[in-house]
């Protein structure tokens, strides 16, 4: 199964969102974590953000280049000449040409 960007993207902020609640409900509440395993927590989330914005770059990455090689192709089928029929193809029909 194949991640997509916009995926990817929603992870990211869905995880920022978790982070800016959480400080929230903490400083109104006055309940969290023990401070090592808060600092655990943030870590993870903000290591695993930065992980996954890379690899949504690498990916945004690979499509230009796929988007360019396709383009590349197009243009090059472009102005290579069409081959012609060989002229023992015109005496056969349709169906038997190659």
């Amino acid at each position: 199964m194949k991640i997509s960007r916009k995926t990817l993207l929603k992870i990211i902020a869905a995880m920022g969102i978790f982070i800016i609640a959480y400080s929230l409900f903490r400083h109104f509440t006055g309940i969290g974590l023990s401070e090592t395993a808060e600092k655990y927590m943030m870590d993870i989330i903000i290591f695993g953000a930065l992980g996954l914005f890379l690899y949504n770059r690498k990916l945004a990455r690979d499509e230009k280049r796929a988007r360019e090689a396709a383009e590349e192709a197009e243009r090059r089928a472009a102005e290579e000449p069409e081959e012609e029929a060989p002229e023992e193809d015109e005496n056969l029909p349709h169906w038997e040409r190659k």
